[in-house]
Protein backbone atom coordinates (compact mmCIF):
# COMPACT_ATOMS: atom_id res chain seq x y z
CA UNK A 1 0.00 0.00 0.00
CA UNK A 2 2.84 2.74 0.57
CA UNK A 3 4.09 1.53 -2.02
CA UNK A 4 1.18 2.62 -3.98
CA UNK A 5 0.56 6.43 -2.13
CA UNK A 6 4.25 7.19 -2.76
CA UNK A 7 3.93 6.03 -6.21
CA UNK A 8 0.22 8.51 -7.00
CA UNK A 9 2.45 11.19 -4.87
CA UNK A 10 5.28 11.18 -6.94
CA UNK A 11 2.66 11.21 -10.38
CA UNK A 12 1.21 14.54 -9.30
CA UNK A 13 4.75 15.96 -8.49
CA UNK A 14 5.98 15.16 -11.96
CA UNK A 15 2.08 15.95 -13.16
CA UNK A 16 2.33 19.85 -11.44
CA UNK A 17 6.13 20.29 -13.02
CA UNK A 18 5.09 19.74 -16.39
CA UNK A 19 2.04 22.02 -16.20
CA UNK A 20 4.19 24.71 -14.44
CA UNK A 21 6.87 24.14 -17.13
CA UNK A 22 4.12 24.40 -19.70
CA UNK A 23 2.64 27.66 -18.30
CA UNK A 24 5.52 28.96 -17.71
CA UNK A 25 6.62 28.63 -21.02
CA UNK A 26 3.41 30.30 -22.37
CA UNK A 27 3.62 33.60 -19.88
CA UNK A 28 6.70 34.05 -19.98
CA UNK A 29 9.13 34.95 -22.43
CA UNK A 30 11.82 31.97 -22.43
CA UNK A 31 15.37 32.61 -23.91
CA UNK A 32 15.74 31.07 -27.05
CA UNK A 33 18.98 28.34 -28.27
CA UNK A 34 20.01 28.68 -31.60
CA UNK A 35 22.19 25.67 -33.43
CA UNK A 36 26.28 27.68 -33.65
CA UNK A 37 27.57 27.29 -37.12
CA UNK A 38 31.16 25.53 -37.14
CA UNK A 39 33.87 23.66 -38.60
CA UNK A 40 36.32 21.74 -36.83
CA UNK A 41 39.01 19.67 -37.23
CA UNK A 42 40.03 16.64 -35.12
CA UNK A 43 42.92 14.35 -34.77
CA UNK A 44 44.39 12.64 -34.65
CA UNK A 45 42.64 10.40 -36.69
CA UNK A 46 43.31 6.58 -37.74
CA UNK A 47 46.33 4.69 -36.84
CA UNK A 48 49.13 6.68 -35.05
CA UNK A 49 52.49 5.71 -34.61
CA UNK A 50 53.51 8.28 -31.62
CA UNK A 51 53.00 6.86 -27.43
CA UNK A 52 52.26 10.57 -26.82
CA UNK A 53 49.87 12.36 -29.91
CA UNK A 54 48.92 15.97 -29.57
CA UNK A 55 45.25 15.38 -29.27
CA UNK A 56 42.88 18.31 -29.96
CA UNK A 57 40.53 20.19 -31.92
CA UNK A 58 40.82 23.38 -34.19
CA UNK A 59 37.42 25.14 -34.50
CA UNK A 60 36.65 27.71 -37.14
CA UNK A 61 33.28 29.83 -35.37
CA UNK A 62 31.45 31.65 -38.19
CA UNK A 63 30.20 34.17 -35.18
CA UNK A 64 33.42 34.33 -33.93
CA UNK A 65 32.06 33.23 -30.22
CA UNK A 66 33.86 32.17 -26.99
CA UNK A 67 32.62 29.21 -25.16
CA UNK A 68 31.58 29.67 -22.12
CA UNK A 69 33.55 26.51 -20.94
CA UNK A 70 34.64 23.10 -22.53
CA UNK A 71 35.46 19.84 -21.59
CA UNK A 72 37.86 17.01 -22.97
CA UNK A 73 37.14 13.19 -22.55
CA UNK A 74 39.53 10.40 -23.57
CA UNK A 75 37.79 6.97 -23.23
CA UNK A 76 35.08 8.92 -20.72
CA UNK A 77 37.77 10.23 -18.34
CA UNK A 78 37.75 13.82 -18.17
CA UNK A 79 41.53 15.26 -18.38
CA UNK A 80 43.00 19.02 -18.67
CA UNK A 81 42.81 20.39 -22.08
CA UNK A 82 44.84 23.84 -23.03
CA UNK A 83 42.81 26.15 -25.12
CA UNK A 84 44.33 29.08 -27.30
CA UNK A 85 41.19 31.61 -28.08
CA UNK A 86 43.48 33.25 -30.83
CA UNK A 87 43.48 30.31 -33.28
CA UNK A 88 40.93 28.85 -31.34
CA UNK A 89 42.39 25.20 -30.83
CA UNK A 90 42.25 22.90 -27.96
CA UNK A 91 45.13 20.31 -27.53
CA UNK A 92 45.68 17.88 -24.85
CA UNK A 93 49.30 16.52 -24.88
CA UNK A 94 49.51 12.97 -22.89
CA UNK A 95 51.82 13.62 -19.83
CA UNK A 96 52.79 9.59 -20.37
CA UNK A 97 52.84 6.99 -23.01
CA UNK A 98 49.27 5.90 -24.24
CA UNK A 99 48.90 1.97 -24.26
CA UNK A 100 48.26 0.64 -27.50
CA UNK A 101 44.56 0.19 -28.29
CA UNK A 102 41.82 2.29 -29.58
CA UNK A 103 40.90 5.52 -28.36
CA UNK A 104 37.58 7.48 -27.99
CA UNK A 105 37.87 11.32 -27.85
CA UNK A 106 35.13 14.17 -27.20
CA UNK A 107 35.27 17.30 -26.90
CA UNK A 108 32.35 19.12 -25.29
CA UNK A 109 31.68 23.17 -26.01
CA UNK A 110 29.41 25.22 -24.27
CA UNK A 111 27.82 28.85 -25.47
CA UNK A 112 25.69 31.17 -24.27
CA UNK A 113 22.37 31.32 -26.24
CA UNK A 114 23.75 28.36 -28.27
CA UNK A 115 22.91 24.39 -28.35
CA UNK A 116 26.24 22.55 -26.84
CA UNK A 117 28.42 21.25 -29.28
CA UNK A 118 30.07 17.88 -28.81
CA UNK A 119 32.87 16.65 -30.87
CA UNK A 120 33.56 12.71 -31.32
CA UNK A 121 36.20 11.02 -33.23
CA UNK A 122 38.90 7.93 -32.75
CA UNK A 123 42.07 6.94 -33.06
CA UNK A 124 44.31 3.79 -32.65
CA UNK A 125 47.47 3.78 -31.04
CA UNK A 126 49.51 0.60 -33.01
CA UNK A 127 51.46 -1.69 -31.90
CA UNK A 128 55.21 -0.58 -31.85
CA UNK A 129 54.49 3.04 -31.69
CA UNK A 130 57.68 5.39 -31.07
CA UNK A 131 58.40 9.01 -29.32
CA UNK A 132 58.96 11.97 -30.69
CA UNK A 133 62.38 12.54 -31.83
CA UNK A 134 63.59 15.64 -29.68
CA UNK A 135 67.46 15.68 -30.23
CA UNK A 136 69.01 17.12 -33.21
CA UNK A 137 72.13 16.14 -35.12
CA UNK A 138 74.62 19.04 -36.10
CA UNK A 139 73.66 17.88 -39.67
CA UNK A 140 69.86 18.76 -39.24
CA UNK A 141 70.95 21.96 -37.35
CA UNK A 142 73.32 22.93 -40.46
CA UNK A 143 69.82 22.35 -42.67
CA UNK A 144 67.69 24.39 -40.54
CA UNK A 145 70.15 26.83 -40.79
CA UNK A 146 70.37 26.99 -44.46
CA UNK A 147 66.73 27.10 -45.07
CA UNK A 148 66.43 30.15 -42.98
CA UNK A 149 69.16 31.86 -44.77
CA UNK A 150 67.30 31.48 -48.24
CA UNK A 151 63.91 32.48 -45.88
CA UNK A 152 66.36 35.33 -45.07
CA UNK A 153 67.00 36.36 -48.71
CA UNK A 154 63.66 36.70 -49.32
CA UNK A 155 62.65 38.96 -46.30
CA UNK A 156 60.38 36.12 -44.56
CA UNK A 157 60.11 35.01 -40.98
CA UNK A 158 62.75 32.28 -39.70
CA UNK A 159 61.30 28.76 -39.30
CA UNK A 160 62.05 26.73 -36.34
CA UNK A 161 62.26 22.71 -35.57
CA UNK A 162 59.36 20.61 -35.28
CA UNK A 163 59.86 17.45 -33.23
CA UNK A 164 56.81 15.81 -35.22
CA UNK A 165 57.89 16.85 -38.21
CA UNK A 166 61.89 15.43 -38.06
CA UNK A 167 60.35 12.55 -36.63
CA UNK A 168 58.80 12.08 -39.79
CA UNK A 169 61.27 13.35 -42.37
CA UNK A 170 63.65 10.44 -40.16
CA UNK A 171 61.38 7.89 -40.67
CA UNK A 172 60.65 8.24 -44.44
CA UNK A 173 64.41 9.00 -45.45
CA UNK A 174 64.89 5.61 -43.77
CA UNK A 175 62.40 3.87 -45.46
CA UNK A 176 63.90 5.25 -48.76
CA UNK A 177 67.76 4.35 -47.39
CA UNK A 178 66.73 1.20 -46.67
CA UNK A 179 64.49 -0.06 -48.80
CA UNK A 180 67.35 1.55 -52.14
CA UNK A 181 64.12 2.95 -53.82
CA UNK A 182 65.75 4.15 -56.88
CA UNK A 183 63.56 6.99 -58.60
CA UNK A 184 66.22 7.03 -61.46
CA UNK A 185 65.96 3.58 -62.68
CA UNK A 186 61.69 2.88 -61.78
CA UNK A 187 58.84 4.69 -61.57
CA UNK A 188 58.61 4.99 -57.85
CA UNK A 189 57.90 7.98 -56.84
CA UNK A 190 60.35 8.85 -53.57
CA UNK A 191 56.74 10.69 -51.99
CA UNK A 192 55.68 6.88 -51.83
CA UNK A 193 55.81 4.13 -49.12
CA UNK A 194 54.49 0.64 -49.97
CA UNK A 195 53.00 -1.35 -46.84
CA UNK A 196 54.74 -4.15 -48.09
CA UNK A 197 58.32 -3.30 -47.26
CA UNK A 198 59.99 -2.77 -43.95
CA UNK A 199 59.92 0.62 -42.31
CA UNK A 200 56.43 1.62 -43.89
CA UNK A 201 54.65 4.34 -41.56
CA UNK A 202 52.05 5.74 -44.24
CA UNK A 203 51.37 5.54 -48.10
CA UNK A 204 51.52 9.55 -48.94
CA UNK A 205 52.55 12.65 -46.70
CA UNK A 206 48.75 12.42 -45.40
CA UNK A 207 49.05 9.23 -44.12
CA UNK A 208 52.52 9.71 -42.63
CA UNK A 209 51.93 13.10 -40.60
CA UNK A 210 48.82 11.09 -39.75
CA UNK A 211 50.98 8.52 -38.15
CA UNK A 212 52.93 10.78 -36.38
CA UNK A 213 50.11 12.91 -35.17
CA UNK A 214 50.79 16.28 -36.78
CA UNK A 215 47.72 18.61 -37.30
CA UNK A 216 48.96 21.17 -39.46
CA UNK A 217 49.18 21.72 -43.45
CA UNK A 218 52.45 20.25 -44.71
CA UNK A 219 54.64 19.94 -47.87
CA UNK A 220 57.33 17.54 -48.72
CA UNK A 221 60.75 17.67 -50.38
CA UNK A 222 63.00 14.99 -51.32
CA UNK A 223 66.36 14.84 -52.89
CA UNK A 224 68.14 11.80 -54.24
CA UNK A 225 71.94 12.95 -54.72
CA UNK A 226 75.21 11.89 -52.95
CA UNK A 227 75.87 15.44 -51.24
CA UNK A 228 75.49 16.85 -47.90
CA UNK A 229 72.14 17.59 -46.57
CA UNK A 230 73.01 21.50 -46.84
CA UNK A 231 73.87 20.74 -50.89
CA UNK A 232 70.57 18.83 -51.54
CA UNK A 233 68.65 22.24 -49.87
CA UNK A 234 70.41 24.31 -52.22
CA UNK A 235 69.61 21.80 -54.79
CA UNK A 236 66.06 21.43 -53.97
CA UNK A 237 65.70 26.05 -54.21
CA UNK A 238 67.23 26.19 -57.27
CA UNK A 239 64.58 23.61 -58.50
CA UNK A 240 61.39 25.56 -59.02
CA UNK A 241 58.22 23.19 -57.73
CA UNK A 242 60.11 22.08 -54.90
CA UNK A 243 61.31 25.85 -54.15
CA UNK A 244 57.88 26.58 -53.30
CA UNK A 245 57.30 25.91 -50.02
CA UNK A 246 60.06 27.73 -48.98
CA UNK A 247 58.42 30.82 -50.15
CA UNK A 248 55.38 30.30 -48.21
CA UNK A 249 54.86 33.34 -45.30
CA UNK A 250 52.92 30.64 -43.40
CA UNK A 251 55.88 28.39 -43.17
CA UNK A 252 56.86 27.82 -38.94
CA UNK A 253 58.21 24.52 -38.63
CA UNK A 254 60.18 21.82 -40.45
CA UNK A 255 61.64 18.68 -40.23
CA UNK A 256 65.07 17.45 -41.83
CA UNK A 257 66.58 14.08 -42.20
CA UNK A 258 69.58 12.67 -44.52
CA UNK A 259 70.32 8.84 -44.08
CA UNK A 260 72.92 7.90 -47.37
CA UNK A 261 71.64 9.55 -50.37
CA UNK A 262 68.18 10.42 -49.17
CA UNK A 263 67.20 13.86 -47.96
CA UNK A 264 63.94 14.08 -46.76
CA UNK A 265 62.03 17.83 -45.89
CA UNK A 266 59.07 18.34 -44.10
CA UNK A 267 57.41 21.86 -43.73
CA UNK A 268 54.35 22.86 -41.41
CA UNK A 269 52.60 25.71 -42.37
CA UNK A 270 49.98 28.05 -40.35
CA UNK A 271 46.85 29.78 -42.14
CA UNK A 272 48.41 32.86 -42.40
CA UNK A 273 46.78 35.96 -42.19
CA UNK A 274 46.45 37.41 -45.61
CA UNK A 275 47.35 36.64 -48.89
CA UNK A 276 50.97 37.85 -50.17
CA UNK A 277 52.76 37.57 -53.16
CA UNK A 278 56.04 36.73 -52.66
CA UNK A 279 58.75 36.21 -55.69
CA UNK A 280 61.92 34.34 -55.98
CA UNK A 281 64.94 35.53 -56.74
CA UNK A 282 64.00 38.30 -54.31
CA UNK A 283 64.22 42.13 -54.62
CA UNK A 284 67.60 43.20 -54.72
CA UNK A 285 69.27 40.12 -54.64
CA UNK A 286 72.69 40.61 -55.65
CA UNK A 287 74.05 36.84 -56.36
CA UNK A 288 71.27 35.62 -58.25
CA UNK A 289 72.25 32.13 -60.40
CA UNK A 290 72.59 32.56 -63.90
CA UNK A 291 71.22 29.20 -65.13
CA UNK A 292 69.41 25.87 -63.85
CA UNK A 293 70.22 22.73 -65.66
CA UNK A 294 67.11 20.63 -64.86
CA UNK A 295 67.20 17.40 -62.69
CA UNK A 296 63.78 18.30 -61.39
CA UNK A 297 61.02 15.50 -61.42
CA UNK A 298 58.39 16.39 -62.79
CA UNK A 299 60.79 18.42 -65.32
CA UNK A 300 59.71 22.25 -65.49
CA UNK A 301 60.61 22.16 -69.26
CA UNK A 302 58.26 19.53 -70.47
CA UNK A 303 55.57 22.09 -71.77
CA UNK A 304 57.74 23.24 -74.08
CA UNK A 305 58.70 21.50 -77.27
CA UNK A 306 62.43 21.76 -78.47
CA UNK A 307 64.07 23.31 -75.26
CA UNK A 308 66.84 21.70 -73.60
CA UNK A 309 68.92 22.57 -70.90
CA UNK A 310 70.57 24.80 -69.29
CA UNK A 311 67.92 27.68 -69.18
CA UNK A 312 67.97 30.42 -67.42
CA UNK A 313 67.41 30.87 -63.51
CA UNK A 314 63.74 30.26 -62.97
CA UNK A 315 61.86 33.15 -61.67
CA UNK A 316 58.77 32.10 -59.59
CA UNK A 317 55.68 34.25 -58.19
CA UNK A 318 53.48 32.02 -55.33
CA UNK A 319 50.49 33.93 -53.81
CA UNK A 320 49.25 31.88 -50.51
CA UNK A 321 47.12 32.64 -47.96
CA UNK A 322 43.73 32.30 -46.47
CA UNK A 323 41.05 32.22 -49.34
CA UNK A 324 43.17 31.87 -52.50
CA UNK A 325 42.39 28.61 -54.96
CA UNK A 326 44.24 29.39 -57.65
CA UNK A 327 46.11 31.87 -60.04
CA UNK A 328 46.35 32.81 -63.54
CA UNK A 329 49.42 34.84 -64.89
CA UNK A 330 48.61 37.71 -66.88
CA UNK A 331 51.89 39.24 -67.80
CA UNK A 332 55.67 38.11 -67.21
CA UNK A 333 58.80 40.03 -68.36
CA UNK A 334 62.53 40.61 -68.17
CA UNK A 335 65.24 42.89 -69.26
CA UNK A 336 68.53 42.91 -69.49
CA UNK A 337 70.45 46.43 -68.71
CA UNK A 338 70.49 47.65 -72.41
CA UNK A 339 66.32 47.07 -71.83
CA UNK A 340 66.42 44.36 -74.33
CA UNK A 341 63.47 41.61 -73.61
CA UNK A 342 64.89 38.41 -72.52
CA UNK A 343 62.52 35.53 -74.19
CA UNK A 344 60.96 33.51 -71.33
CA UNK A 345 59.03 30.05 -70.98
CA UNK A 346 56.48 30.18 -68.85
CA UNK A 347 54.27 27.53 -66.22
CA UNK A 348 51.59 28.22 -65.45
CA UNK A 349 48.16 26.85 -63.60
CA UNK A 350 46.08 25.37 -66.07
CA UNK A 351 49.01 24.79 -68.34
CA UNK A 352 51.08 22.95 -65.51
CA UNK A 353 48.88 20.30 -63.12
CA UNK A 354 51.07 20.90 -60.74
CA UNK A 355 50.71 24.34 -59.98
CA UNK A 356 47.48 26.29 -58.46
CA UNK A 357 48.93 29.67 -56.75
CA UNK A 358 52.33 29.72 -58.08
CA UNK A 359 53.95 30.72 -62.12
CA UNK A 360 57.49 29.95 -63.19
CA UNK A 361 58.79 32.00 -65.99
CA UNK A 362 62.54 30.59 -67.22
CA UNK A 363 64.65 32.79 -69.31
CA UNK A 364 64.99 30.32 -72.78
CA UNK A 365 69.11 30.74 -72.51
CA UNK A 366 71.09 31.01 -68.99
CA UNK A 367 71.78 35.04 -67.89
CA UNK A 368 74.79 37.26 -68.01
CA UNK A 369 77.12 36.55 -64.96
CA UNK A 370 77.36 39.91 -63.30
CA UNK A 371 74.38 41.60 -64.84
CA UNK A 372 71.29 43.46 -63.27
CA UNK A 373 67.77 42.90 -64.89
CA UNK A 374 64.65 43.94 -63.96
CA UNK A 375 61.45 41.90 -63.85
CA UNK A 376 57.55 42.21 -64.04
CA UNK A 377 54.61 39.74 -62.88
CA UNK A 378 51.13 40.44 -62.89
CA UNK A 379 49.06 38.09 -61.57
CA UNK A 380 44.70 37.13 -61.28
CA UNK A 381 43.79 35.75 -58.16
CA UNK A 382 40.68 33.62 -57.94
CA UNK A 383 39.32 33.38 -54.18
CA UNK A 384 37.42 30.44 -53.01
CA UNK A 385 34.52 32.71 -52.70
CA UNK A 386 34.63 32.69 -56.90
CA UNK A 387 35.87 36.60 -56.67
CA UNK A 388 39.65 37.11 -58.15
CA UNK A 389 42.03 39.83 -57.18
CA UNK A 390 45.31 41.62 -59.34
CA UNK A 391 48.59 41.17 -57.94
CA UNK A 392 51.74 42.88 -59.04
CA UNK A 393 55.13 43.42 -58.79
CA UNK A 394 58.33 44.89 -60.35
CA UNK A 395 61.36 44.18 -59.01
CA UNK A 396 65.51 44.17 -59.85
CA UNK A 397 67.97 41.46 -59.48
CA UNK A 398 71.76 41.17 -60.18
CA UNK A 399 73.48 38.11 -61.48
CA UNK A 400 76.29 36.30 -59.45
CA UNK A 401 79.66 37.26 -60.91
CA UNK A 402 81.09 33.92 -60.80
CA UNK A 403 78.78 30.72 -60.89
CA UNK A 404 78.16 29.29 -57.26
CA UNK A 405 79.95 32.29 -55.71
CA UNK A 406 76.12 33.25 -54.50
CA UNK A 407 75.33 30.50 -52.25
CA UNK A 408 78.51 30.22 -50.66
CA UNK A 409 78.31 34.25 -49.24
CA UNK A 410 74.74 33.40 -48.30
CA UNK A 411 75.62 30.65 -46.55
CA UNK A 412 78.85 32.07 -44.84
CA UNK A 413 76.76 35.35 -43.86
CA UNK A 414 72.77 35.57 -44.29
CA UNK A 415 72.73 38.69 -42.59
CA UNK A 416 75.76 40.24 -44.34
CA UNK A 417 74.08 39.20 -47.53
CA UNK A 418 70.88 40.94 -46.51
CA UNK A 419 72.74 44.18 -45.63
CA UNK A 420 73.94 43.83 -49.44
CA UNK A 421 70.96 43.74 -50.81
CA UNK A 422 69.50 46.93 -48.26
CA UNK A 423 72.38 48.66 -49.85
CA UNK A 424 71.53 47.61 -53.56
CA UNK A 425 72.51 50.11 -56.48
CA UNK A 426 74.92 52.39 -53.85
CA UNK A 427 78.36 49.67 -54.57
CA UNK A 428 78.03 47.54 -57.34
CA UNK A 429 82.05 46.81 -57.84
CA UNK A 430 83.11 43.40 -57.01
CA UNK A 431 86.75 42.87 -55.28
CA UNK A 432 89.24 40.30 -56.52
CA UNK A 433 92.46 39.73 -54.63
CA UNK A 434 95.38 37.98 -55.67
CA UNK A 435 98.20 37.27 -53.42
CA UNK A 436 101.36 36.84 -54.86
CA UNK A 437 102.81 34.65 -52.75
CA UNK A 438 99.23 32.12 -52.27
CA UNK A 439 97.65 30.19 -53.88
CA UNK A 440 94.03 31.12 -53.36
CA UNK A 441 92.56 34.22 -54.16
CA UNK A 442 89.66 36.18 -52.77
CA UNK A 443 86.08 37.17 -54.53
CA UNK A 444 84.08 39.66 -52.70
CA UNK A 445 86.28 37.56 -49.66
CA UNK A 446 85.13 34.52 -50.52
CA UNK A 447 88.21 32.15 -50.98
CA UNK A 448 89.09 30.14 -54.62
CA UNK A 449 92.26 28.24 -55.30
CA UNK A 450 94.26 29.38 -58.03
CA UNK A 451 94.68 26.57 -61.24
CA UNK A 452 98.13 28.14 -61.28
CA UNK A 453 99.96 30.53 -58.81
CA UNK A 454 101.21 34.07 -59.68
CA UNK A 455 104.91 33.94 -61.69
CA UNK A 456 107.21 36.57 -61.26
CA UNK A 457 109.78 37.10 -63.98
CA UNK A 458 112.67 40.25 -64.02
CA UNK A 459 110.35 42.04 -61.24
CA UNK A 460 107.49 41.62 -63.08
CA UNK A 461 104.12 39.88 -61.39
CA UNK A 462 101.94 37.61 -63.82
CA UNK A 463 98.91 36.20 -63.29
CA UNK A 464 97.02 33.03 -64.81
CA UNK A 465 94.53 34.53 -67.75
CA UNK A 466 92.24 31.82 -66.87
CA UNK A 467 92.27 32.17 -62.76
CA UNK A 468 91.63 35.91 -63.93
CA UNK A 469 88.49 34.90 -66.39
CA UNK A 470 86.99 32.97 -63.82
CA UNK A 471 87.23 35.87 -60.86
CA UNK A 472 85.72 38.48 -62.98
CA UNK A 473 83.27 36.36 -64.74
CA UNK A 474 84.73 36.17 -68.52
CA UNK A 475 85.28 33.30 -70.73
CA UNK A 476 88.81 32.10 -72.97
CA UNK A 477 89.36 30.05 -74.88
CA UNK A 478 93.21 28.98 -77.05
CA UNK A 479 93.57 30.26 -80.51
CA UNK A 480 96.33 28.01 -81.39
CA UNK A 481 97.21 30.07 -85.00
CA UNK A 482 97.41 33.66 -83.01
CA UNK A 483 99.29 31.91 -80.85
CA UNK A 484 96.91 33.87 -78.13
CA UNK A 485 94.34 33.66 -75.62
CA UNK A 486 90.87 35.32 -76.14
CA UNK A 487 89.12 36.72 -73.59
CA UNK A 488 85.38 37.84 -73.54
CA UNK A 489 83.17 39.58 -71.16
CA UNK A 490 79.88 40.97 -72.57
CA UNK A 491 80.98 43.66 -75.32
CA UNK A 492 84.50 43.42 -74.63
CA UNK A 493 87.00 40.65 -76.73
CA UNK A 494 90.29 41.27 -75.77
CA UNK A 495 92.95 39.18 -77.81
CA UNK A 496 96.64 38.38 -75.64
CA UNK A 497 99.27 37.66 -78.04
CA UNK A 498 102.00 35.67 -76.44
CA UNK A 499 104.48 35.77 -79.75
CA UNK A 500 105.03 40.01 -79.90
CA UNK A 501 104.65 42.98 -77.61
CA UNK A 502 100.80 43.79 -78.55
CA UNK A 503 97.27 42.85 -77.81
CA UNK A 504 93.73 43.45 -79.63
CA UNK A 505 91.00 45.59 -78.03
CA UNK A 506 87.58 45.07 -79.85
CA UNK A 507 89.58 44.47 -83.34
CA UNK A 508 91.52 47.05 -82.35
CA UNK A 509 95.49 46.03 -82.05
CA UNK A 510 97.64 48.31 -79.39
CA UNK A 511 101.31 47.53 -78.87
CA UNK A 512 102.55 47.22 -75.25
CA UNK A 513 105.60 46.88 -73.67
CA UNK A 514 103.97 44.15 -70.64
CA UNK A 515 102.67 41.23 -72.90
CA UNK A 516 101.26 38.48 -72.34
CA UNK A 517 103.69 35.29 -72.22
CA UNK A 518 103.62 31.58 -72.30
CA UNK A 519 104.91 30.22 -69.26
CA UNK A 520 104.96 26.53 -68.84
CA UNK A 521 102.49 26.15 -71.70
CA UNK A 522 100.23 28.44 -69.70
CA UNK A 523 99.22 32.35 -70.65
CA UNK A 524 99.92 34.68 -68.23
CA UNK A 525 98.88 37.97 -68.00
CA UNK A 526 101.70 40.29 -66.36
CA UNK A 527 99.54 42.77 -63.63
CA UNK A 528 100.35 46.34 -65.19
CA UNK A 529 98.71 45.30 -68.50
CA UNK A 530 95.13 44.64 -66.34
CA UNK A 531 94.56 48.29 -66.24
CA UNK A 532 95.13 48.70 -69.60
CA UNK A 533 92.83 46.47 -71.03
CA UNK A 534 90.18 45.77 -68.33
CA UNK A 535 88.86 49.07 -67.88
CA UNK A 536 88.91 47.79 -64.29
CA UNK A 537 90.48 49.54 -60.86
CA UNK A 538 93.66 47.57 -60.27
CA UNK A 539 95.99 48.61 -57.21
CA UNK A 540 98.87 46.89 -55.58
CA UNK A 541 99.83 46.80 -52.11
CA UNK A 542 103.30 46.24 -51.98
CA UNK A 543 103.23 45.06 -48.09
CA UNK A 544 101.01 42.29 -48.46
CA UNK A 545 102.33 41.49 -52.59
CA UNK A 546 98.50 41.89 -53.06
CA UNK A 547 96.89 42.51 -56.43
CA UNK A 548 93.29 43.95 -56.28
CA UNK A 549 90.73 44.64 -59.11
CA UNK A 550 87.67 46.08 -58.59
CA UNK A 551 85.35 46.49 -61.24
Amino acid sequence: MLTNHESRWMFHVKLIAIIFVLFSSIFWSAKPSYALSYGSLSYPQGDVGLLRPDIGVTLELSEGKTPESYHFYLNDKELNVSYDPVSVKFVYRPTADLLPGNYNARLVLSFNGYQPISINWKFTVIKGAVSLTSETSKEQEDGLRAINDYRTKLGLSKVKFSNALNTAAQKHAQYLSSNKIDPIRTSVSLHDEDPALPGYIGKSLRERVQFIGYSRSSSEDVAYNRVSLVEAIDSLFDAPYHRSPFMVPGLVEIGVFRDGDYHVIEFGFSDGIAPELVVSPGNSDVYVPTLFDGHETPDPIRLHAGVEYPVGYPIMASLNGPGVKKVSLDEAELKDESGISVSLLKNEPGKDDHLDTEVIVMPSKPLELDTTYKAKIKLTAIMEDGSTRPYSKEWTFRTEPRVGVGVIKLHKDAVAYSLQMANFGLNRNHLVSFGLNEDKYLLDLIPYPMKQKPYIQDGTSYLYIRDLAAALGATVEWDDNQKAAVYKKRDKTIIFYTNRNAYSLNGVEHMTESAAKLIHETTMIPVRLLAETLGAKVTYEESTRTVNISY
